[in-house]
């Protein structure tokens, strides 16, 4: 009787060590290039594709100008951009643990959203998404800003974004007061601004819109009637201490990093401070298709795009 429960022990001791050496330890989340694993104990290496599980004795093959990112199960994001060969054990001990419990909702969700493409097919839907977040009006005499027509803002930099105007060499940005004073303008010549607060006299308890022209286009543009004003005092001193929390535990200057701060801004309906973290990560990582169909799926999500 001894003997056999101490057989039955070391099954189980077999069975739960198995188990745990074969831990998901990572979930791939965006690749670009003819990148490839192989399991444990295999030769074979095979296409890596978004959404899949590594394990601990798997290893990884990125292609040269190749990329990976990858989300550990602790919550912490990794990017590999350089060319090689990757123990998946070796990138586990060299990733530190997240403690951050909001940290870990919002990568999950981006987890979740990019790796299963939210109950779609991505592969057959991403022009739909992509699409919508650069495509020039040629027809319509008229500026299409990627903006509800009130926003909430907290004190970070923001980013107004519009369709390009067929044509439009340049375009004026005003932002004004409830008198209709300017009290900030800028010309740019691409189809957006980063307003920087810290650098303009807005008070927190006014409501501020802004105005958008087309310069040097065949056919004048203009755009307003919208505006964005501070998020209330109590509200903003919370979401605050929230962001900075993610920040301190995302603190690489990553895509990834930029899209899931992104998900919480979007979270607290602060659209215009998620529109900037997306145009962000885009900047670093522009060839990344599936960071492209996150942010379009974020337009469409909310309106801010036509489908």
């Amino acid at each position: 009787m001894k003997t056999k429960a101490l057989q039955i022990i070391s099954l189980l001791f077999f069975i739960s060590t198995t188990v745990f050496s074969q831990d998901n330890l990572f979930t791939v989340l965006a690749t670009k290039g003819a990148n490839k694993y192989a399991s444990s104990g295999s030769s074979e290496w095979k296409a890596i594709t978004p959404g899949k599980k590594l394990l601990k004795d798997d290893k990884l093959s990125i292609d040269e100008n190749g990329y990976i990112g990858l989300v550990h199960k602790s919550g912490k994001t990794i990017e590999i951009k350089k060319a090689g060969v990757y123990e998946v054990a070796k990138l586990n001990g060299e990733v530190a643990a997240q403690n951050s419990s909001i940290t870990k909702k919002y990568v999950d969700y981006v987890t979740s959203e990019i790796s299963n493409g939210g109950s779609e097919n991505m592969a057959s839907n991403r022009h739909k998404y992509m699409d919508v977040t650069g495509s020039v009006e040629r027809d319509v005499p008229a500026i299409k800003v990627l903006a509800p027509k009130e926003s909430f803002v907290i004190g970070l930099p923001v980013l107004l974004k519009w369709k390009p105007v067929a044509g439009a060499k340049s375009y004026a940005v005003t932002v004004k007061n409830l008198f209709d004073e300017p009290v900030y303008s800028i010309e740019v010549e691409n189809n957006f601004v980063i307003l920087d607060f810290s650098k303009l006299n807005i008070q927190k308890d006014k409501v501020y819109g802004y105005q958008i022209e087309t310069k040097g286009a065949e056919r004048f543009a203009k755009f307003e009637g919208y505006s964005f004003k501070y998020l209330p005092e109590d509200k903003a001193a919370k979401v605050s201490k929230e962001a900075d929390e993610l920040k301190a535990n995302l603190n690489e200057e990553t895509a990834l990093n930029k899209i899931i701060l992104a998900t919480f801004y979007e979270d607290q309906n602060l659209l215009l401070n998620a529109l900037e973290c997306y145009e962000t990560a885009l900047k670093l990582s522009p060839d990344i298709e599936e960071y492209k169909i996150a942010y379009g799926k974020f337009l469409n999500r909310n309106k801010l795009a036509e489908k």
